[in-house]
């Protein structure tokens, strides 16, 4: 299947130029298999790169190690705009691959006019990082791996040049929160396939037509948040199992439609990662930061309000905003009543960026 191409993609930042992009709700989408036999593998403009960098948290802690593919072209300046692509959950980096072969394919400014970070996660992949010794899971808190990204940029280009973010899934969630703090550096945003955290949280609800539906759907938010040694236990029985369960993830998600949509290729590179018990504890702190620290952020810039009457609103970004999502996402928030009268995934995304035309919100079909 083709990447759904898309105009105006990616939100470039003054003075205002048009970017032809063709990122999807499903990123990794294969555009030629025929012509891209290693679809993991990314254009020779590219670089991998591993870098060290101080731990977010303390100096104290052993040294975080981001990995990721990295491209500068030639005509880059040092306040050129620097794209990074995070991904979300279970994948790694290769996530983004057949996007970049697309740009190459295809000529695309993308490649000749930015400068582009395609990183693993701080647990994924090739990333690692030492877990809060507290048991707080702030060090893998949307905020702290925001600072991870933004240093691992600044590790590549000492100019602290402008950024533009581009997230999918738990990769999206990073992207948004590291847009809120940081909007000095942060200069676009796109988020795919997400609603905002505490958002998703209140789908788990008796008040869903018909009852539970979305909890069951995103059963995953709750297993994987669970206190240690549970879904350790649980998952990581033995290495095939860790295996098995992230394979079961996405084709359960994706259902008889995960062959055609991801090349085995990409599908390789995502699970076998979790045969390493480290990638799976990645995730998991990724999930337990997620129904905990990442909450109170969110929360105390009012993310959890979708009531458009109430005295409280969401704080709201001032960079441009580009929210994508599959139809899967609206249908999921369809049945409750309160993500309804707020607007849907469109209403609650136009509720927290800016006003006006520096807010595109738009739901994506599949193909």
């Amino acid at each position: 299947p083709r990447l759904t191409r898309l105009a105006h993609l990616i939100p470039v930042p003054s003075p205002p130029h048009t970017a032809r992009s063709s990122l999807s709700c499903s990123p990794a989408k294969a555009t030629n298999t025929a012509t891209y036999l290693v679809m993991t593998s990314f254009p020779p403009t590219f670089t991998p790169r591993t870098l060290t960098i101080p731990h977010s948290l303390s100096s104290s802690l052993s040294p975080t190690i981001l990995f990721a593919q990295v491209s500068s072209p030639p005509s880059a300046t040092p306040d050129s705009p620097v794209l990074v692509f995070i991904h979300g959950y279970p994948q790694n980096h290769t996530l983004w691959a057949p996007l970049m072969r697309w740009y190459e394919e295809e000529g695309s400014e993308v490649l000749r006019r930015f400068r582009l970070v395609v990183p693993d996660l701080p647990g994924y992949g090739k990333s690692r990082k030492v877990i809060s010794p507290d048991g707080s899971h702030l060090a893998n808190s949307k905020r702290e791996v925001g600072r991870d990204m933004l240093s691992l940029v600044d590790a590549l280009f000492p100019s602290n040049p402008p950024v533009v973010l581009i997230g999918h899934d738990r990769g999206a969630r990073v992207a948004y929160r590291l847009a809120k703090d940081r909007p000095d550096r942060i200069v676009g945003l796109n988020v795919q396939d997400i609603v905002p955290t505490p958002v998703q949280f209140k789908r788990l609800t008796y008040d869903s037509t018909p009852r539970h539906v979305a909890t069951f759907r995103m059963y995953h938010w709750v297993l994987l948040a669970m206190p240690p040694p549970l879904p350790e236990q649980l998952i990581f029985s033995t290495p095939e199992q860790s295996v098995w369960y992230a394979r079961h993830s996405l084709t359960s998600w994706s259902g008889p439609a995960a062959k055609a949509v991801y090349d085995q290729e990409l599908m390789d590179s995502w699970c076998e990662q979790y045969a390493d018990k480290d990638v799976l504890l990645g995730a998991l702190e990724d999930y337990r930061a997620g129904a905990t620290v990442d909450l109170e952020h969110d929360e105390a810039d009012g993310d959890h309000i979708l009531s458009l009457s109430s005295a409280q609103q969401p704080s709201r970004l001032s960079i441009p905003l580009l929210a994508l999502w599959c139809p899967g996402l609206q249908a999921t928030g369809s049945s409750i009543p309160a993500e309804q009268e707020a607007g849907g995934v469109e209403g609650i995304w136009k509720a927290r960026g800016p006003e006006g035309e520096k807010t595109r919100a738009k739901e994506v079909e599949t193909e």
